[in-house]
Parts: structure tokens; C-alpha cells; sequence
């Protein structure tokens, strides 16, 4: 990547442990690195601001619409237990993150909200967060989250300088409203994601995390209520350093499903 900015933690944040302390930093300098991110056309090779059916990326899987006039995007997904890959070892943490977001794909706004997981042999850590770029991601306070919880998350823009994130678990919900952010989101982009990240100029180790299945995915463009399957959506899947595609992803009405290969 050619640029980056710096990590700030906000002063006073509780981290559940250094494990996922060391995921939330890595995620953040991961996202912060996005604003320089290219995708690759897997049909002709090019890259750019494709809108190509198909692209590839070395941190995203998933799905994107890429247009104009975004308001909202929303998905429900089942936390997974993630699992060392093979050829893995229990030493290693492994990490990985679900989320959807408004921006991001094409410019470097991005507002999200999602999941984060990690898992080092027999432990297990999950985080429900939320993040508007370029400020350092922040775990909703109060609020847990672990495998097999079916969440349903949202993200809202409600004008160029701030928006809404949502989550909802187990019969609880949370949310944080962003207003006056320096960084102006332009609606160009709804995702559905599941990511991998990179400390430093490299890629963390990501965790197996079998299928992430965003269901009632659909997104608010010009008004109207779309599925993620409309307007040409972009089909994402995450590229390692070697070259092997490590996720395939389906887009079928408003269902994305996002499986490890």
C-alpha cells in the first residue's frame, strides 16, 4: 500500500485482552491502509475503480454495490467459530472480522459496523464494534457477542459528516451516532464483508471461519430498498500473497454468502 495513517486508541478504552488487543490494532491499521486499496478484475486484469462481476483483494470477501446514493446497508450473519487453517499451528493466533459499511470500496470514507474474531488454540475471543475512518475502531460498551449469536447489523448516513451504526444480539441492541467527522462519506458504496487484515505490511494470519452467510442483505439507494443482488453488484473474493483465492462468494436476492476454501 502506498499510504497509511496513524493509529489512535481512544484514551480510557477497555480491551478485552491482549489477544484481541493486538486484533483491534491490526484491524485499524488494516482499515486505515484501505484508502490506497486496489481491487483486481479476475476476468481481465486490470485494476482500478473496477465494477467488474468479479474482483479480487487481498484483505475483502464479499459483496459491494457500487454506485451513488447510499443511505443504509443492513445483514443479519451467524457469528462463526473460527478454527486454525490447516497446515496452521495452535501457537498462532488467527483473527477475521464480518461487517457491513457505506463508502470504503472506492474512496477512503468508511463508516462499519460488524464483528471481530480470534481464536489461539483453545481460546476464543469475539467483539462487536463500530468504526467511521479515520478514527481507531471502538468495541460497543456493554455489549458481548460469541459464536452461533445470529446478528443483525446496519450502518446509516445521515449526512456527509456523520451516520448511525446498529447491532443487535441475543435481544439487545446497541448503537453509536457519529456527527461534525472530518471525513466526508459520499454514499458511493454498500458492502457486506468478511476481512482480513494486515499488521505493520503484513497480512495477520486469518482464521478458517467456514461460512458467513449475510442474510435480509439489502441497502437504501435513492430512496429505495434494494437486495444486494441489484444493480450489478461486485462479487469479492480475498487473494493471498501467493495468489491462491482463500474465499469464494455467492450473491443470490438479498443472501451473500462468504465460505473459506
Amino acid at each position: 500500500m502506498r499510504s497509511s495513517i496513524a493509529v489512535f486508541l481512544l484514551a480510557g478504552m477497555a480491551l478485552a485482552s491482549p489477544m484481541m488487543d493486538r486484533a483491534k490494532l491490526e484491524l485499524q491499521a488494516r482499515n486505515s491502509a484501505r484508502r490506497s486499496n486496489r481491487f483486481r478484475s479476475s476476468k481481465d486484469d486490470g485494476f482500478g475503480n473496477v465494477t467488474a462481476t468479479t474482483v479480487e483483494s487481498t484483505n475483502w470477501s464479499g459483496a459491494a454495490i457500487v454506485t451513488s446514493g447510499v443511505t443504509e446497508v443492513s445483514g443479519t450473519f451467524t457469528v462463526p467459530k473460527p478454527s486454525v487453517p490447516s497446515g496452521g499451528s495452535s501457537n498462532q493466533e488467527y483473527c477475521g472480522a464480518a461487517w457491513v459499511g457505506i463508502d470504503g470500496y472506492s474512496n477512503s470514507a468508511l463508516i462499519q459496523t460488524g464483528v471481530l474474531w480470534c481464536v489461539q488454540g483453545n481460546s476464543y475471543e469475539y467483539e462487536a464494534w463500530y468504526e467511521y475512518l479515520p478514527a481507531a475502531l471502538i468495541a460497543y460498551s456493554g455489549f458481548s457477542v460469541t459464536a452461533g449469536n445470529s446478528v443483525t447489523v446496519a450502518v446509516t448516513k445521515t449526512s456527509s459528516s456523520g451516520g448511525t451504526t446498529t447491532i443487535s444480539a441475543n435481544g439487545r441492541s446497541a448503537s453509536h451516532t457519529f456527527s461534525g467527522q472530518s471525513t466526508k462519506l459520499q454514499g458511493t458504496s454498500a458492502e457486506w464483508i468478511v476481512e482480513d487484515f494486515t499488521s505493520g505490511n503484513s497480512l495477520v494470519p486469518f482464521a478458517d471461519f467456514g461460512t458467513v452467510t449475510f442474510t435480509g442483505s439489502t441497502a437504501i439507494i435513492n430512496g429505495a430498498t434494494v437486495q444486494a443482488s441489484a444493480d450489478s453488484p461486485v462479487n469479492i473474493e480475498l487473494e493471498s500473497n501467493s495468489g491462491s483465492i482463500l474465499t469464494s462468494t455467492t450473491i443470490s436476492g438479498s443472501t451473500v454468502t462468504v465460505v473459506y476454501q
